[in-house]
């Protein structure tokens, strides 16, 4: 029975790759609006972990529910969606095509759900001023500093309104300085929007944005403040 708050439960998770174990029976809730920051050595499991969670790969067996939906049952149709209208993903290393405009890379979730080109250039110009990189619309990602290019892949995951927001290391290659400015920009998206945002990280700086905090270690997963 999902809790009205629920936006994400996870219900004896586990994944294997081949015969080795990543993640063992992972019993996690996380509630609409949480700022979730899971932690954890180098190859705990922390992708794997959100990279289920983004239906990018399958669960070995449990099942996890998002928004009420068992992601484990939808169908093809159903999972473009999905995408559409409830995650927004940060890749790891930005990921950001380096053929077009900043501008471009930003509208590309717009042009997949059809959206008429007059109003995916009000949402770019919209997002762009909000996310303090309306200068650089016109330029290409090598153009751009590496905080830029964290704005620009925030403002293309935030396109099409998601309910949550998946970021995989996404401060990994900035400094402090700017992993602190994109860290903060993360925090005023999701109590401005009521958006649920998930961020693995390595970096300490990131705990401190954190209303959930989760350590993943031997398998497990441990709510770090929850004791």
């Amino acid at each position: 029975e999902l809790k009205k708050m629920d936006i994400i439960q996870l219900n004896g998770v586990s994944k294997s790759f081949k015969n080795k174990v990543i993640l063992r029976d992972i019993n996690l809730n996380i509630k609409k609006g949480e700022f979730v920051v899971i932690m954890g050595e180098s190859g705990c499991g922390k992708t794997t972990l959100l990279n289920m969670i983004a239906m990018l790969e399958p669960v070995s067996s449990g099942e996890i529910i998002i928004d009420t939906k068992n992601i484990n049952h939808l169908k093809k149709s159903e999972k473009v969606d999905f995408y559409r209208n409830t995650l927004g993903v940060i890749f790891q290393g930005s990921l950001l095509q380096p053929h077009l405009s900043i501008a471009e890379n930003i509208a590309l979730p717009g042009i997949f759900a059809k959206i008429p080109k007059d109003k995916r250039e009000q949402r770019v110009l919209q997002l762009s001023k909000e996310l303090g990189i309306s200068e650089k619309l016109k330029e290409l990602p090598s153009e751009a500093s590496g905080g830029q290019v964290e704005r620009a892949c925030i403002a293309r995951a935030l396109f099409l309104n998601p309910k949550i927001i998946i970021a995989d290391e996404p401060t990994s290659s900035l400094d402090e300085e700017n992993t602190n400015n994109v860290l903060h920009l993360l925090d005023q998206i999701r109590v401005q929007y009521n958006i649920t945002i998930i961020v693995s990280s390595h970096n300490r700086l990131t705990a401190n944005f954190a209303t959930q905090l989760l350590y993943i270690k031997d398998q497990s997963i441990y709510d770090v403040r929850n004791s």
